[in-house]
């Protein structure tokens, strides 16, 4: 059995690597192509660039910090997307007072909440205020969708046996609305980092990931443009990884 599982494991991560390896090729051939560094940086500079920065003391504690920020929109917009989303599911008239809100947040550029968010808040403040906004629709949404989908026959016999509705929703309500609000807190994560990121590059707080990627920009380096954005993508990948390792959820599949 232990071999078994081995094997499968090691087919898993060979799997990987070959995929890795494969793209990295593209790149490398897409490179090529283009022939102009200024454009489109080669894997090799972007892998040297990206080891260079991580060798600075400074690039910990921007990255620390851009992960606070990260962290505190993700877990403000959780926390309160479920506890709203459990109660509107549950009462229709709620339901009815709170979607409105909902639909206008998640129809609201991003950078149009960025920019007032610059008019309203300090700049370090802007990153987190801005992820939230774009992440809370989203948990609320799957929070209410996990709620509504309790088997109605299941409701039907609580009720005609008098259970209460604590024990309803900690054992119909929550375990039906669980998947769902996985499946949200899975999806915010990458898009809490690009919407972190943005904020970041707009208000430009001093030590963050947003003001080194507007540093490149500006000084036309694009492969520390590249390596701080890998730097993003490589956190966004770890906090999935973790949530989805501490929840029991399948991120391929989604499946608990």
């Amino acid at each position: 059995m232990k071999a078994e599982l081995s094997r499968s494991a090691f087919a898993t991560w060979h799997r990987r690597v070959l995929v890795i390896l494969f793209w990295l090729a593209v790149w490398e051939i897409a490179y090529l192509l283009i022939d102009r560094d200024i454009y489109f940086p080669s894997p090799v500079s972007v892998v040297m660039t990206f080891f260079r920065i991580l060798a600075e003391k400074n690039t910990w504690i921007i990255v620390g910090l851009s992960t606070y920020r990260t962290l505190f929109a993700i877990v403000a917009s959780a926390v309160l997307g479920v506890v709203i989303g459990i109660v509107c599911g549950l009462r229709r008239t709620m339901y009815d007072f709170v979607n409105p809100l909902m639909v206008i947040l998640k129809s609201t550029p991003v950078v149009s909440v960025i920019i007032i968010s610059i008019i309203w808040f300090r700049s370090t403040d802007v990153p987190i205020f801005s992820g939230f906004l774009m992440c809370f629709p989203i948990v609320f949404t799957g929070t209410v969708a996990g709620v509504r989908s309790a088997d109605p026959k299941l409701i039907e016999m609580c009720r005609f046996y008098g259970v209460g509705r604590v024990e309803m929703l900690k054992s119909l309500y929550f375990p039906s609305a669980k998947p769902y609000i996985n499946a949200s807190v899975i999806s915010i994560v990458g898009i809490c980092w690009k919407a972190v990121a943005a904020a970041e590059v707009l208000s430009m707080p001093r030590l963050s990931i947003g003001a080194n990627l507007y540093f490149a920009k500006t000084s036309l380096d694009p492969a520390l443009l590249f390596a701080w954005t890998a730097i993003i993508i490589l956190l966004s990948f770890v906090f999935e990884t973790i949530y989805a390792k501490v929840s029991g959820y399948d991120k391929t599949f989604g499946h608990q």
